[in-house]
C-alpha cells in the first residue's frame, strides 16, 4: 500500500510539473494580450517539451504581425525551448524572421540573467589578507 501510494504521489508531482510549465506559458501568453482561440489555448496547455514550440508556432500562423510579442512571452515563460521556439515561429512566419528572432534573443538573455550567479562577489583567493607571506 505505501509503494503504491508513494508511486501515485511520485507520478502527480511529474504530471503537476509539466502542468504547471505550460500553464506558465499560457500564462505569459495572455498577459501579453495575445488573442488565441479556445483550441490554440488548449494545445499550449496540452503541449508537453519540444511540443510547446509547435503550440506556438500555431499561435504565430494565426497572428503574424504579433509574433514578436509571442515569442518573447513563450520564451520567457519556457526559455529552456528557447531554440526550438524561434526555429518553429520563423517556420510559421517568416517574413517576420528577424523580429522573431530579435525577440526570442531577448527574452532567453533575460531568462539566463535571473538564473546566473554573480562572479564578483565571490572571494578570490588573491586578496591580500593578513595571513599572505611576504616575500621579504
Amino acid at each position: 500500500m505505501r509503494k503504491t501510494l508513494a508511486s501515485l504521489s511520485i507520478a502527480l508531482a511529474f504530471t503537476a510539473g509539466s502542468a504547471m510549465a505550460d500553464q506558465a506559458t499560457l500564462d505569459a501568453l495572455n498577459a501579453a494580450g495575445i488573442p488565441m482561440t479556445a483550441e490554440q489555448a488548449d494545445a499550449v496547455l496540452a503541449a508537453q517539451g519540444e511540443q510547446i514550440a509547435d503550440a506556438v508556432a500555431a499561435v504565430v500562423a494565426a497572428n503574424p504581425a504579433q509574433a514578436a510579442a509571442i515569442v518573447a512571452a513563450a520564451v520567457s515563460a519556457a526559455p529552456e525551448q528557447a531554440t526550438a521556439i524561434i526555429a518553429a515561429a520563423v517556420a510559421a512566419a517568416p517574413e517576420q524572421a528577424v523580429a522573431i528572432t530579435e525577440a526570442g534573443n531577448k527574452a532567453a538573455k533575460a531568462a539566463s540573467r535571473t538564473i546566473s550567479i554573480p562572479t564578483d562577489s565571490t572571494p578570490s583567493s588573491s586578496g591580500a589578507g593578513g595571513n599572505s607571506a611576504s616575500p621579504n
